[in-house]
């Protein structure tokens, strides 16, 4: 995972192998391999975008693989903030 401080909002880009990694931990996955781009509010944590367009696949992997881009964004910011 990458992760791009953008001020308001923060982006997590999960690639391809990353997802395909996800994906084997969860064997009913429907997300397809491909990169995903979660991005967040950085004051509150809150989902604000998901890149690509996620409808056809939305549910329970999708929400847990934003929550785990979540946890390690808000991570790599907080070490970078301390760094300071």
């Amino acid at each position: 995972m990458r992760v791009y401080d953008q001020g308001a909002f923060f982006q997590v880009a999960v690639p391809v192998g990353d997802v395909s990694d996800f994906n084997r931990g969860w064997p009913c996955s429907n997300i397809p391999v491909k990169a995903i781009a979660f991005t967040f509010d950085s004051r509150n944590g809150d989902l604000v975008d998901i890149e690509p367009d996620s409808s056809s696949f939305d549910g329970d992997a999708l929400v847990a693989l934003s929550h785990d881009a979540q946890e390690y964004g808000e991570g790599k910011l907080r070490a970078k903030k301390k760094h300071q």
